[in-house]
């Protein structure tokens, strides 16, 4: 009986977590049709990128955390809303590459995309960068940061 406990623990929690993820939706179900598409897919965009530390060297440890968002800024209403956040734990060294994935719809013509960048130290910040994202015909065009010591 002892034998069979941690496989039924494991079957238990793996089992749980497949139930964890199951949606539920309360509307009908669409109608197939071949004629035509009713439901239009959001478009998913990728900025990548690669984050470098400025003056001097750091040598990141387990348990620093490079914190990146993509914030967006309306030109005409001066409203910062935030698109896309992205954390990456056991930094190997610098520079660090990353993909930041987001969604087209969230951006309009009027608005402006940023990427603020944290190095973060046992909680702390020791180092910041920001950068302004030029556009391009397939998204948001590919960009690089040096982070600033704080």
């Amino acid at each position: 009986m002892k034998r069979f406990l941690p496989a039924a623990i494991l079957l238990t929690v793996l089992c749980l977590l497949l139930c964890s993820c199951a949606t539920t939706s309360e509307e009908a179900p669409k109608q197939f049709s071949l004629s035509r598409n009713e439901e239009k897919k959001n478009e998913i965009g990728m900025l990548v990128g690669s984050v470098s530390y400025g003056v001097g060297f750091f040598f990141p440890t387990a348990y620093d955390i490079l914190d990146i968002s993509l914030i967006k800024t309306d030109s005409v209403t001066g409203l910062v809303s935030e698109i896309s956040h992205q954390r990456i734990r056991n930094l190997l060294n610098f520079p660090v590459q990353f993909t930041v994935r987001y969604d087209k719809a969230d951006l309009q013509d009027t608005e402006t995309c940023s990427l603020i960048v944290t190095l973060l130290v046992n909680d702390n910040v020791k180092a910041q960068g920001i950068s302004l994202i030029q556009r391009n015909d397939t998204g948001l065009a590919e960009t690089s940061l040096v982070l600033i010591p704080v």
